[in-house]
């Protein structure tokens, strides 16, 4: 271990924000208890980030809300450690860190920073989109279960986690947050994924049941598309959901607690998401509707895995509202969505290859044949040079007519 590095808060923050786009949360913690405000980058870096308990989110969000599917960008993944409840000495971890993990069972660091009572890991990634979580999550996992015996926070694997922020104040601890070791080097979320987790991608299908790991993460890849779903109708409705209210804060607070497994997180997102309604629930109404929720995921209760038709008849999805779901979609939608994906496949070859298809074929020919009218050329003259019959031709000049291109 080198002398501990003195980076002032502006240096931490630029690596970690310097080029964001997204919303950044900055929350303080005090004697009135939790607060949080949102900013852009060139806002955060010129507010207080000295003071007692100032903490910030290192991943950002495309709208002012610190929730799961408002994400934008991800750019770190993090660890904390909590040595007190172990075995071992700060000292001792970071000893063992260097020697027998880093680049062997997990990634080097960006930055160990030690928060006054632990010790946050921080690796810093190239950012990447919100369709990243699940794998995201998975590498926090891996990470997490890697780390158990040095105390690895199991509450903390959530994207929207906020860490103190070096140069800040830990009140119990009474000491600054403080970066003890850096390393520049900057992640790819898959370089990491390959290095140290291969088998989430599997070479070739086997037969039998997929690695538990595998499936973890695809059921984690349906529960987060499950909840950006539900947003997405509340904003299609304009957050009119009298009538149905309830059961879409169930849904998401079952979601959440599956997809994050920090069941207070989902409990405050249920709430924010019910204070943004139109005819809001009470608290009280909200916690009473959904606790069977939270029941079911540490039950471990598989009856609210309801498949896709059964979302759209509990939500009476409409089939507009369909076409901006990500997954509770209907067999008509999904057909709709192959031929469009196929059509664009096709193409796509076509220009590979340096064809064009049929329609646009067409379009060119008849681009041609009101080109040639202009100029003044009669039908026979316009059938030669464009090697077409009589017919077509008569076929074509209606078109044109009836759209009156000509």
């Amino acid at each position: 271990m080198g002398q501990a590095l003195k980076v002032e808060k502006v240096e931490y923050i630029d690596k970690v924000h310097g080029n964001s786009k997204g919303w950044i949360t900055r929350s303080c913690i005090d004697e009135n208890g939790y607060s949080q405000w949102h900013y852009k980058y060139a806002e955060l870096k010129e507010t207080d980030l000295k003071g007692e308990n100032i903490y910030i989110t290192l991943n950002t969000f495309f709208k002012p809300y610190r929730r799961l599917e408002c994400i934008k960008e991800l750019n770190a993944l993090f660890i904390d450690l909590d040595y007190y409840k172990t075995k071992f000495t700060k000292e001792q971890i970071i000893m063992n860190l260097e020697a027998d993990y880093f680049n062997k069972i997990i990634p080097s660091t960006n930055y160990i920073i030690d928060s006054g009572r632990g010790l946050a890991l921080i690796w810093l990634i190239n950012k990447v989109p919100s369709k990243a979580i699940p794998l995201w999550k998975a590498i926090e996992e891996y990470l997490y279960n890697k780390l158990k015996e040095f105390g690895a926070d199991r509450q903390a694997l959530d994207a929207t986690r906020i860490l103190r922020v070096p140069g800040s104040i830990n009140s119990k601890s009474k000491t600054v947050v403080s970066i003890i070791d850096e390393y520049e080097y900057i992640y790819d979320l898959r370089e990491i994924q390959k290095e140290y987790l291969p088998e989430l991608k599997p070479k070739e299908k086997k037969k039998g049941r997929p690695k538990k790991i595998n499936y973890v993460y695809r059921e984690r890849s349906l529960y987060y598309a499950r909840i950006q779903d539900i947003t997405k109708l509340c904003e299609l409705r304009k957050y009119d959901l009298r009538g149905q209210r309830e059961i879409i804060l169930f849904l998401y607070r079952y979601y959440l607690c599956s997809f994050t497994e920090d069941v207070q997180k989902a409990l405050e997102d249920v709430l924010e998401l019910n204070s943004m309604f139109i005819s809001p629930l009470k608290d009280n109404e909200v916690i009473r509707a959904t606790r069977s929720a939270e029941k079911c995921y540490l039950d471990k209760n598989k009856d609210y895995k309801y498949k896709n038709e059964t979302l759209i008849d509990l939500l009476e999805i409409t089939e507009d509202e369909e076409k901006y779901m990500t997954t509770i979609i209907s067999k008509n939608e999904y057909k709709r969505r192959d031929r469009v994906y196929q059509k664009n496949k096709y193409q796509r070859k076509l220009k590979l290859e340096g064809k064009i298809s049929e329609k646009e074929k067409l379009s060119q020919r008849r681009a041609k044949i009101k080109d040639l009218l202009a100029e003044g050329l009669e039908q026979k003259d316009i059938c030669l040079q464009l090697n077409i019959s009589k017919r077509t031709y008569i076929r074509d000049r209606k078109y044109l007519k009836e759209q009156g291109l000509i």
